[in-house]
């Protein structure tokens, strides 16, 4: 119940977030729609801060939040590009969500579509990303 409360609070930030940069767009356009191959959900990628990555202390407890908050497991440390890498507990094996409703934003917003960089994208996804002129 604790977890469905602290995720309302953060699905509502993602969607103030999500309608305030609709105005400003993209250099990439996404085509195609999803698979359900479920690879996205095998490694869930996140990028973190090298002094947070450095410190044994605030790596576990980012860790152990997520685990929590997200129903993921860690899989990998990647010390070289700082990030961690989650595998998602909900995946079922047809490559559909268990909780479907309350996934977390990494999940609502797949694939991420940041302004400057080409979104990157697992080989199975049915997603493109098209540069717009």
């Amino acid at each position: 119940m604790l977890r469905k409360i602290v995720l309302t609070f953060i699905l509502a930030d993602n969607f103030i977030f999500n309608l305030a940069k609709k105005p400003f767009g993209t250099k990439w356009a996404l085509k195609g729609k999803c698979k359900k191959c479920g690879r996205c959900c095998q490694d869930v990628t996140l990028e973190i801060n090298p002094k947070l990555l450095n410190n044994r202390f605030t790596t576990d407890l980012v860790v152990r939040w997520i685990s929590w908050a997200f129903n993921f497991r860690l899989k990998e440390v990647d010390y070289d590009r700082c990030r961690l890498v989650f595998g998602c507990n909900n995946l079922n094996t047809d490559g559909t969500c268990k909780d479907y409703r309350w996934r977390p934003n990494i999940c609502r917003n797949y694939p991420i579509m940041d302004y400057f960089e080409r979104p990157s994208l697992f080989n199975t996804c049915g997603y493109k990303a098209i540069f717009r002129e």
